[in-house]
């Protein structure tokens, strides 16, 4: 596998995330632990970021969407109907059918499905990975996207493709859930 070629492309995914911005206030004040690791970047709210890479059969799908489009706030859950959301949500990002669906003709197979949230100052982000197999990705010609059905919050979707074809980035708007991918495989 190219091990080298599909960590570069991870990389230029982490690079755009990093250009999203943060346009409003928030009144709550909670001391939430940092996580170094996955530090969170500001966000706007109403647009998650979806970040594609391919390499040779090999697809990975990362879901990084503001907690106020997901729960529809971003503090940290406390109250049992806070933490059931939070709960549910993750169970949602959880199975990557819930958020992707790609054609059977393409033969994919699960390798890899995780969600999970962060929490830093005032800020809640859910992020989820999902990475498949696909043993026939010439077939893939679309990819839906079930973001928008989940999570009436959301607005837009900010989307990076990197593959061994091109790189490409767009936007889907909630009225339109189809990324056209004829050829990029």
């Amino acid at each position: 596998m190219k091990y080298l070629t599909f960590l570069s492309m991870l990389v230029s995914l982490v690079c755009y995330a990093d250009n999203h911005k943060h346009d409003h206030n928030h009144n709550h004040k909670h001391d939430h632990k940092k996580d170094k690791k996955n530090s969170l970047k500001a966000h706007e709210h109403g647009v998650g970021l979806l970040n594609i890479a391919q390499d040779s059969n090999l697809l990975v799908f990362e879901f990084e969407l503001p907690g106020f489009d997901v729960v529809g706030f971003e503090y940290k859950a406390k109250k049992k109907e806070d933490i059931k959301k939070v709960k549910q949500a993750i169970n949602v990002m959880s199975k990557y059918d819930n958020m992707i669906e790609i054609s059977q003709k393409a033969g994919c197979k699960e390798n890899q499905s995780e969600a999970f949230l962060l929490e830093e100052g005032n800020h809640t982000e859910f992020r989820s990975k999902y990475i498949l197999n696909c043993f026939n990705i010439n077939n893939i010609e679309e990819i839906e996207i079930h973001y928008f059905k989940n999570f009436k919050n959301s607005k837009k979707l900010k989307v990076k493709i990197v593959s061994e074809k091109e790189t490409s980035t767009l936007e889907l708007l909630s009225n339109d859930n189809v990324i056209k991918t004829k050829n990029y495989f």
